[in-house]
């Protein structure tokens, strides 16, 4: 059970990155905690999954608005 809750971890972080990368992610256009780039991310979400990932899913939208895509 353990080694597919890591699985799930790596890969969802790593899609972290790479979404983050794709949209546009870049340190300073948000305010507060979630001002990170697209690394940033991918360690908060690999050390601090149960925070990190969501908390990501939460600031996607923003992301997504602010980079108009």
């Amino acid at each position: 059970m353990q080694d597919y809750l890591g699985i799930v971890v790596l890969v969802t972080s790593i899609w972290v990155l790479i979404d983050a990368k794709t949209i546009g992610v870049k340190r300073g256009q948000i305010q507060g905690m979630g001002n990170m780039g697209p690394w940033g991310w991918f360690f908060v979400c690999l050390l601090l999954w149960i925070i990190g990932f969501p908390f990501y899913l939460a600031k996607r939208s923003e992301f997504k608005r602010i980079n108009g895509k």
